[in-house]
């Protein structure tokens, strides 16, 4: 019998784990060629615990983990502020941040973290929430699209001296295309 994916809301005793995860997960999925002075640099001050705890903390943002035998497997973070990269995305929240350890792929744990953060919107009357994901990320827009979320825009991520293209995608939040957990 599988063990069940638990979903619940982050705590402080969790800053090491979700940093280390967030780590881990951001350098499998981008560092498609390796290691560079680039990405060791941003990994390092964005992922440090320091971040993660102001993530726990910050009332403009909603972090939530999924973990199996309480062992962390993923987590995503809601952000009601973020910086929006087009005009028409003013006051959706952002699904800032959707990893799932790589060995955990495939197993419902990026669709329970999902609909429980679509959940928590809902019950807060937002009636859409955006992302962003790499453009080379085809399993994330793969998962994205089943998930009803559409494609309205480009944006860029900087990094160094470096951008990187980004797909930006939506999704209406209304009874209908919703999945109840």
């Amino acid at each position: 019998m599988a063990s069940e994916i638990i979903i619940r809301k982050a705590e402080l005793f969790d800053i090491e784990n979700i940093t280390v995860l967030k780590q881990q997960v951001w350098v499998s999925t981008y560092a498609e060629k390796g290691i560079t002075k680039e990405f060791s640099d941003y990994v390092l001050s964005e992922f440090s615990m320091y971040n993660t705890r102001k993530s726990i903390l910050d009332i403009d943002r909603n972090l939530l983990i999924a973990e199996i035998e309480n062992h962390l497997i993923g987590c995503i973070e809601i952000s009601f502020a973020s910086n929006y990269p087009i005009p028409s995305l003013v006051n959706i929240p952002e699904i800032s941040v959707l990893y799932v350890l790589e060995k955990f792929c495939g197993m419902g744990v990026g669709q329970k973290l999902l609909e429980e953060a679509l959940l928590i919107l809902k019950k807060k009357h937002f009636t859409a929430a955006w992302l962003t994901a790499y453009h080379k990320n085809h399993k994330a827009l793969s998962f994205y699209k089943k998930n009803h979320f559409e494609m309205i825009g480009i944006t860029h991520f900087e990094m160094s001296e470096n951008k990187y293209e980004n797909t930006i995608l939506i999704r209406e939040i209304r009874s209908e295309n919703y999945i109840h957990l």
